[in-house]
């Protein structure tokens, strides 16, 4: 099985070193005393995240896969990094890159007091980086909230240099307690996008916050 490591997790990972059975406490599908290695199976239905305080329902007939750092299996079992998230590809295997749905956490360690708009820049600057120059253009920014928290929901259209052809991006980004990030997107066609977005309207009504531990 393929799993998919979108372009957003090639920033640091928190080094907080947890055990794979903190990932399973809430997933239905993978019940048993002997739970394998997060990294290596997919979620249906309610997931939980501990690291970062917050749950999402993967919608039905559809997968999450892990989106962090691969998990090391040794004698005493499974040791993971912190869990940033999953990722939800849109499309039946062998899963299409292009088309997909992120939802990560994680710490904006990289400003001393981040903001919503400094987050939403940043990704910005990333799908400036991958798209054709001058084809980048903002169809919608807005003001909004996700699970009670203040956030922005920006649509971006672009023409993606590696794909060669017109993507969508859309997404959410929040702040938590001034550093704990949540960004929830989609990646998908230009074609596709009016589809997906349905879906992924439906990922971010289901989102809901816990105690951060």
């Amino acid at each position: 099985m393929k799993v998919l490591v979108p372009l957003l997790l090639l920033a640091a990972f928190a080094p907080t070193l947890i055990p794979s059975r903190e990932q399973h406490r809430d997933n239905e599908s993978q019940k048993g005393s002997a739970a394998p290695c997060p990294d290596t199976v997919a979620w249906t239905g309610k997931y939980v995240n501990y690291s970062y305080g917050f749950s999402v329902v993967i919608p039905k007939g559809l997968k999450g896969f892990w989106n962090s750092a691969v998990c090391v299996s040794g004698p005493d079992g499974c040791t993971c990094m912190s869990d940033h998230g999953r990722i939800i590809p849109l499309t039946a295997e062998p899963y299409e890159p292009e088309r997909h749905i992120e939802v990560y956490a994680g710490y904006a360690a990289d400003l001393d007091e981040p903001t919503v708009e400094q987050e939403v820049d940043k990704r910005l600057g990333w799908i400036r980086e991958s798209s054709r120059e001058g084809s980048v253009r903002v169809l919608r920014q807005s003001s909004t909230t996700l699970a009670g928290l203040k956030s922005q929901r920006v649509v971006v259209r672009y023409y993606d240099k590696k794909l060669n052809q017109l993507m969508v991006e859309d997404f959410v980004e929040a702040l938590r307690r001034g550093d704990v990030e949540y960004s929830l997107y989609l990646r998908t066609s230009e074609n596709a996008y009016d589809h997906d977005r349905k879906v992924f309207d439906n990922v971010i009504g289901t989102f809901t916050l816990r105690k951060l531990e």
